[in-house]
């Protein structure tokens, strides 16, 4: 009927228009991703993840290398590595009934004990965790534990029983030298001192 027909177009526009906002609607969360000022790595390395932010404005790269223990998965071995500044090296965060970290603790790879004694401090930002705070330590202990199987925790549980907390080390390497090859994308050191570069 010719009194209809402008109603049902309204009603086809309105359809129309809606659809519209609807896509809109749908593609904003992409438009907004893209639109991060920094870009996001997200990889697997067989025992390690990857996952690092590259911020193009600043030149600044963050990354973090995580694995957890093979013994306690509620163990975790995490490396921060930054641009900006010294993150404190390999932190090993254990479960409190598992090591007490204000006893003396060794740290194990490729079955040798890593000298010194107890190189890992207690890391009072992070609960029941120690960390490799000295640069040149954790340098050495990475390239000690690079081309190992796996890397140990040794110590004592609160009750006074020896305790260890095993780490993977498959696809460390590859982790580390792929966080390397997306720092170079800026032309960056990492930074080694708390100061920064």
């Amino acid at each position: 009927m010719p009194g209809q027909m402008p109603g049902r177009r309204h009603g086809q526009r309105l359809i129309t228009a809606l659809a519209m906002l609807a896509a809109i609607a749908a593609a904003a969360p992409a438009a907004m991703a893209e639109g991060k000022p920094f870009r996001e790595f997200d990889e697997s390395f067989k025992s390690w993840k990857l996952y690092c932010q590259l911020w193009s404005g600043t030149r600044q790269v963050e990354c973090e290398l995580s694995a957890r223990g093979v013994n306690d998965r509620t163990a975790r071995l995490v490396w921060l590595r930054s641009t900006e500044r010294w993150r404190e090296g390999l932190r090993f965060r254990v479960s409190p009934e598992s090591l007490d970290l204000d006893r003396l603790v060794r740290i194990w790879a490729d079955r040798a004990v890593f000298k010194p004694d107890s190189p890992c401090k207690p890391f009072r930002f992070e609960t029941n965790t120690c960390a490799m705070t000295d640069p040149d330590l954790n340098r050495r202990m990475v390239e000690k534990i690079a081309p190992a199987p796996e890397v140990s925790i040794v110590g004592q549980s609160p009750a006074g029983e020896k305790t260890e907390v095993r780490f993977p080390l498959a696809g460390f390497r590859e982790a580390l030298e792929r966080s390397d090859a997306i720092r170079a994308m800026v032309g960056r050191s990492w930074a080694t001192s708390l100061g920064g570069d």
